[in-house]
């Protein structure tokens, strides 16, 4: 179940068979691909994909939102996110609406976190209900 609140985006009902679901793509995907930058895997500095096997932190964050998508989630409380890390690298992770908060998957850590847990400096995040990003 989806709600939007007056003016805000929507929001997922996360009950406990979602929030089981959504750790379980976390471990899945972390568990199932290696990390590989795209210029080792691709021969460029950036190109964004579905992670197989291999792949960098935004090709998680896609096959992460790819299996939450083929368990019925609404595409529009999954965003992909962009960030800076502690140490100030460039990062992509995965976002999910919920009415209990924002929740990141992130390829860096092993469970689900909430987003203000997380020490990054974000900069982006994709628009929901819509196409296009804003800034954070």
């Amino acid at each position: 179940m989806v709600r939007r609140p007056l003016g805000g985006p929507v929001l997922l009902t996360l009950n406990k068979q979602r929030w089981s679901e959504l750790r379980a793509v976390q471990a899945e995907v972390n568990g199932r691909v290696g990390y590989r930058t795209d210029l080792d895997l691709y021969g460029m500095p950036e190109f964004w994909t579905i992670a197989d096997r291999q792949g960098d932190c935004e090709d998680y964050a896609l096959a992460k939102r790819a299996a939450l998508l083929a368990l019925g989630w609404p595409f529009e409380v999954l965003r992909l996110a962009v960030c800076q890390t502690e140490r100030g690298e460039a990062h992509a992770v995965l976002t999910v609406d919920t009415d209990k908060g924002v929740y990141v998957l992130d390829n860096r850590y092993a469970g689900v976190e909430p987003y203000p847990a997380l020490r990054y400096t974000w900069i982006k995040r994709q628009a929901s209900g819509g196409p296009g990003w804003v800034l954070v």
